[in-house]
């Protein structure tokens, strides 16, 4: 947002302008770093073989694109919050279009792939039997597609309706009606924001619901096998990593929610009333941003904590260690497919 009233002072723009530089740099240098690793780690044999790699794979992938877009955008409201020349100003229309695409495209693929791991995760926990169908490889590089798809049809609208104005990537004139209400209420709400908030809110409580049914009738259960148990523990930490993930996402951008819809709601009654109350909330929505930003570059962090075997394939490639993944087949009673399942 640049300075464009008289009547306000321009230094809590421009603090939340450096602040919101400063931890976007750190969090896309980090990020960048521990994204690679992921990739790494998650295409190495023992590990590519199982569909939530696929998804963290193309989560890796997405999160860096978003940090580096977000980048951008921070480098360029400095530039212009210090009265010198952005970014943008350099863009021609036709490179407006495509980074407002790519941006919104990039956002929602990062958002919806923690979505369509969180729906895998309940369907595979209330539906033990139908596993092997839910976690696919082939399966998850088909959801992957689609969503990719889907979502770049949605954000097409932005290459008629953008171009370069000024030093900014906006909405031409003519269209900002409507660009406004599929930007505000189809992309932001819809899609980047309410939905999906919901949607992993709903499968990690059901998830979390399955997850202590099942401890407690294995506590319960004195007859649980040594192998039953230790499966189950493994089988949980996988879950219990996916469940992170999608819970992270939640608490990191949960706050930016609330405050974008309040803006929205208060603008919508009080037009240009709430224009001072606006220019004095927005170096803390630039913190609300970096805040809802830490997701993009956290999931390796998870990772750590959270799996064993992604540790050892870690230490695997920094020590340039070899070996060959091998699978044990055995036979399963239905209780054990069912407690093994989550």
């Amino acid at each position: 947002m640049s300075n464009t009233t008289g009547h306000f002072s321009p230094e809590p723009e421009q603090w939340g302008e450096l602040v919101r530089l400063i931890g976007n740099s750190l969090l896309t240098a980090i990020g960048l770093v521990a994204n690679t690793f992921t990739f790494v780690v998650m295409k190495t044999p023992r590990l590519r073989y199982k569909s939530y790699s696929h998804y963290l794979i193309a989560l890796a992938v997405f999160d860096s694109l978003v940090l580096v877009d977000q980048e951008i955008v921070a480098v360029d409201g400095f530039l212009l919050s210090s009265r010198l020349s952005g970014i943008f100003k350099h863009f021609s229309h036709d490179a407006c279009k495509i980074f407002m695409f790519a941006d919104a495209v990039c956002n929602l693929m990062s958002t919806w792939l923690i979505v369509a791991m969180a729906i895998e995760r309940l369907c595979v926990v209330y539906m033990p039997f139908k596993r092997n169908m839910w976690c696919q490889q082939r399966g998850a590089i088909i959801i992957i597609i689609s969503l990719c798809c889907v979502f770049s049809s949605t954000q097409i609208f932005r290459f008629f309706t953008t171009e370069r104005i000024g030093d900014a990537c906006e909405s031409h004139e003519d269209f900002r009606p409507i660009h406004i209400a599929l930007h505000i209420y189809m992309y932001q709400f819809a899609l980047h924001f309410v939905g999906p908030v919901f949607l992993v809110l709903v499968s990690n409580i059901g998830v979390l619901i399955k997850i202590f049914k099942v401890e407690r009738a294995i506590q319960n259960d004195e007859s649980s096998s040594t192998r039953l148990t230790g499966s189950v523990h493994r089988r949980g930490k996988t879950t219990k990593m996916l469940v992170a993930i999608s819970m992270t996402y939640i608490v990191t951008t949960l706050p930016l929610v609330i405050v974008t819809i309040f803006i929205h709601i208060m603008i919508k009654r009080f037009s240009f009333e709430f224009a001072p109350t606006l220019i004095r909330l927005v170096p803390w929505i630039h913190v609300l941003q970096i805040i809802a930003n830490f997701n993009y570059c956290s999931n390796f962090f998870i990772y750590i904590m959270s799996g064993k075997k992604f540790r050892k394939e870690l230490r695997r490639i920094f020590h340039h260690e070899n070996g060959s993944s091998f699978v044990i087949g055995s036979s399963r009673t239905r209780d054990e497919i069912i407690m093994m399942s989550y």
